[in-house]
């Protein structure tokens, strides 16, 4: 499934990776202690769609968005195994959809429709692992839909309209010569 990636690709996705760990850990610690399921999804949704979108621009090739996730994934394994688990399954599932309705990565739509559905994704696949090894806790956030729709809502809208700027950001990279596939 992942295609032949050069080794410029790949070191364009690992700085992009890199970028998505920083902000990370500089947005997710503000909104760490509320009581919300999928609350640390929603802080950097709008970032993490930006910059998938720029690097699904840049190398638009099959296994992108995976090699991106995992490369996030594996620095996230040191202080978890859960948050590699969200990370790894969400791309996968991301990846699957795009590439079964897409087939590849050479329209603007499968692009922002992978940088915009990671993030959504990494709350439903939180919220199932964390039902299957969390115990009560997940039990009594997932009885409790409303807590759940509305923060999944406002991470797919935000994660779509960073998507969205991404696209167009990277569309104006490409026009300036910056970004080239």
């Amino acid at each position: 499934m992942i295609a032949r990636l050069t080794l410029r690709d790949v070191v364009f996705l690992a700085v992009v990776a890199a970028c998505l760990l920083a902000v990370s850990f500089l947005v997710v610690p503000l909104v760490i202690s509320l009581p919300i399921p999928g609350i640390r999804s929603l802080a950097p949704s709008p970032f993490y769609g930006l910059l998938l979108a720029v690097a699904l621009l840049k190398v638009r090739q099959p296994g992108t968005l995976f090699v991106v996730v995992s490369l996030v994934g594996l620095v996230l394994l040191m202080m978890a195994w859960v948050m590699f688990a969200v990370n790894v399954i969400a791309g996968a599932l991301a990846e699957l959809i795009v590439l079964a309705v897409f087939r590849s990565y050479q329209r603007n739509e499968a692009v922002l429709l992978a940088a915009g559905l990671y993030m959504p994704l990494t709350v439903l696949v939180g919220l199932g692992i964390g039902a299957v090894v969390g115990g009560p806790t997940i039990a009594q956030f997932l009885m409790n839909p409303w807590l759940i729709v509305p923060v999944l809502g406002a991470t797919a809208l935000l994660s779509f309209i960073g998507a969205w700027a991404g696209l167009r950001l990277g569309q104006e990279l490409r026009v300036a010569g910056v970004l080239r596939a």
